[in-house]
This record gives C-alpha cells, structure tokens and sequence, in this order.
C-alpha cells in the first residue's frame, strides 16, 4: 500500500485517475487530511463510498508513533518518534515571541555529515526520511498543541535536507499545497552544510524560499577541520551557488555560525567573514555552542563576553549579525543536541 501522507496533490490526482476519480477529488482528500486531520478514509464523507473503499484498498494512513516529550521552564518541547521501521527520530517545539512557534524538523534518522560539533552525526548515518515522515512531525505537533495559526518550519534537526533531497522537495509541496497545511514559503527555512548541487535544483525546483548555510568560519583551512563536506563543496563553491539564489521578498541568507572558543572566534575571523559576505545580502547568526555528552574536549563553546564582542566589531562594519537566543539545552534540544537516547 502507497502511505497517502508520502504523495504531493499532483501524484495523487495521477493515481485516483486511473480509477477515474475527478481531479477535485484530490483537492478534497488533501483537505480533509491536512486541515480537518482525519486519520480514517471512512471521516472523508464527501467521497462516495465506493471511492472511500478504493482508497482504503489502494493506501494507508501512517504516523509516526510519539513515545516521550520532554519540556523546558521557557516552553520548549521535545518530541521523540518512534517510526514504523522502528527507528527513532526528534523534533522540536520552540514557543517564539506574541505567541507564535517554530517547529524543527528532522529529515535524516542519524547524518552522513559529521560536522564535529554536532550530536547527530555521532549517530552515524541509519536512512533517508520519507515525505511522509518528514511531514507528519509538522502535522503532530501542530494538532498536539492546537496550533491554528502557520507556524513557522525549520528544517534544522536531525539531517541534512540536501542530502535526502527528492523526500525534502515532496514534503516542502505537501506542506504549502493550499489544500493541505498551507504554510507560507516565507514561513520555512531549509538549513545546509552546503550541498552545492542541491542549492542549484532548489533554486528551479522550489524557489522563494529560505535559506540557511551552516557556515561556522570563512576561513576554508579551519572548515576542513570542523565540516568534512568542506573538503568536497568548499565555501567558495557555496557562495558562487547562492549568487543567484532566490530569496522571498525582503529576506536575507541566513549564515550559521557556532562560536567555538579560541578557534572561529578571533580577529582573523572577523576579517574573512566581512570579506566574505560584504557583496551578499545575509543575516549572520551567531549560535553559543551547546556542550553535549558527544563533544571532543578540543571544541568549546565561547564565552558570552566574547561572542558580545565579536558581534558588535562585525555590526560597526555595517554586518547584519544576530545572537541565537538558545533554548532547550536542558532537554538535548537546542542547536546541534539531537541524538535519540532511547535508554
């Protein structure tokens, strides 16, 4: 059976023809999957009978199962998923000012990247989400928290979305098919290590959305060093791929930037960053390294002073920067944390 939850509208107005369906049928499915959250073929009561039981025969309807959510004093919550291959998977909650919410997405159980300050790739790499499971996050924690309003989407949890990329671009039209959840372009950011050949077909095949590079320095000796997809699509590659790159309406590229303490830090560093994005409209985020069980005693974070300091030289040079207000360290789900513990 096909997971119903896997298919853009425009798959499953290919599939339902053949068994001569209308076009609207389609329209009206998603509807009731994604805005009224049915999880039974028999609750889309527009549909003939004979129609519910074609689909009933035809697809399923599968999420994953949550097994524990563990919650921060500030409202951050973390999900922890198990799927149906058994493996586990998290998501985050982050509660935002005048009430609104981003959730992270994973899209990769585990990541093939290896960036040594990150949790996740001491999983190792375990499989590619599907559309489906990728999309399902958004869906549970949206209806577990009543969420009527579009949150705002982040594909920053486990993974690299470039990496996994045809499941990405099928749970990006999922997710903005105004049948469906109806989330605004604007609303979501798909962060990368810099997959230059991904960037290039996200430039045709989902344009107007926005963008965040895990930089981390401008510098590409010390890149080698902390992000080993350096040594294969190096900065300048990446920059030469986001030239072009089409952004929403008065948005920035987003440049991530994990302050290590004594290595991306310091004066050098200053310099080649205002080298590097004087000619690019870009917002820098500079993120305070959270400490996890899974971090080399080489790599520490920076002290708040510095981080200040290092911020306010880059702002007096006229760089957009921005400091990561960080939340969720307590629960493993703040920047660069997510690894399942299941024991």
């Amino acid at each position: 059976m096909i997971d119903i939850f896997s298919l853009t509208k425009d798959d499953l107005k290919n599939i339902i023809a053949e068994h001569k369906m209308e076009n609207y049928r389609a329209n009206q499915i998603f509807s009731f999957l994604y805005k009224r959250g049915v999880d039974n073929f028999d609750d889309i009561y527009v549909l003939k009978k004979e129609q519910r039981e074609y689909l009933k025969s035809h697809f399923s309807i599968t999420r994953p199962s949550l097994k524990t959510i563990s919650t921060t004093d500030d409202g951050t919550k973390k999900y922890l998923f198990q799927l149906k291959s058994l493996e586990h998977i998290e998501s985050v909650l982050i509660p935002m000012r005048d009430d609104k919410f981003t959730i992270c997405i994973s899209t990769q159980v585990g990541c093939k990247m290896n960036c040594k300050f990150c949790a996740t790739g001491k999983m190792g790499f375990k499989k590619n989400l599907t559309a489906a499971e990728i999309v399902s996050q958004v869906m549970f924690i949206m209806q577990d928290n009543n969420l009527k309003n579009s949150p705002n989407i982040v594909y920053m949890g486990m993974g690299e979305p470039l990496d996994n990329y045809d499941n990405t671009i099928k749970s990006l039209k999922i997710l903005t098919d105004p049948d469906g959840l109806n989330i605004s372009r604007r609303r979501i950011t798909i962060s990368t290590c810099g997959i230059v050949d991904g960037i290039n077909k996200l430039k045709t095949d989902f344009p107007n959305i926005n963008i965040a590079i895990s930089l981390h320095t401008a510098i590409n000796a010390k890149r080698d060093k902390i992000m080993p997809i350096n040594r294969r699509y190096n900065i300048n590659d990446i920059m030469q791929s986001l030239k072009d790159f089409p952004l929403p309406r008065r948005k920035r590229i987003t440049f991530e930037y994990v302050m290590i303490k004594g290595f991306n830090d310091t004066k050098e560093d200053e310099k080649a960053l205002l080298k590097l994005l004087s000619h690019q409209k870009s917002k820098l985020n500079l993120i305070l390294l959270n400490k996890h069980e899974f971090l080399n005693d080489n790599i520490q974070p920076s002290d708040l002073e510095s981080i200040n300091s290092f911020a306010e030289h880059l702002r007096k040079k006229g760089m957009f920067v921005t400091i990561r207000d960080s939340k969720g360290s307590s629960i493993n789900a703040a920047c660069g944390m997510l690894a399942v513990r299941t024991s």
